[in-house]
C-alpha cells in the first residue's frame, strides 16, 4: 500500500521507497523503513499532507506519498 492511501489518522509501518530521491528525503528526515508513520492530515485536494514519524512533523506532496510503501498497522 502506498502512503498516499492512508486514512486521516492511521498508523502504518514504511516497508520501502519505490524512487531514489524520495528515499533519501525521508531518511535523511528519520523515516527509515521499520518506523511507524501517521497520516495526521491532508489538504483539501489532498496535496500536500502532514505526517509524523520519528517525533517529527513532516508536510510532503501526493506525489512523495506515493512513493512510500506501508503496511497499515490497522485495517478499516
Amino acid at each position: 500500500m502506498h502512503l498516499s492511501a492512508l486514512g486521516k489518522g492511521k498508523k502504518a509501518i514504511i516497508q520501502s521507497f519505490s524512487d531514489p530521491d524520495t528515499g533519501l528525503k525521508m531518511i535523511e528526515l528519520g523515516c527509515i523503513p521499520g518506523r511507524e508513520i501517521q497520516m495526521v492530515r491532508k489538504a483539501p485536494l489532498g496535496d500536500p499532507m502532514a505526517v509524523l514519524c520519528a517525533g517529527t512533523l513532516v508536510s510532503i506532496r501526493r506525489i512523495e506519498a506515493h512513493h512510500i510503501l506501508i503496511e497499515p498497522l490497522e485495517r478499516d
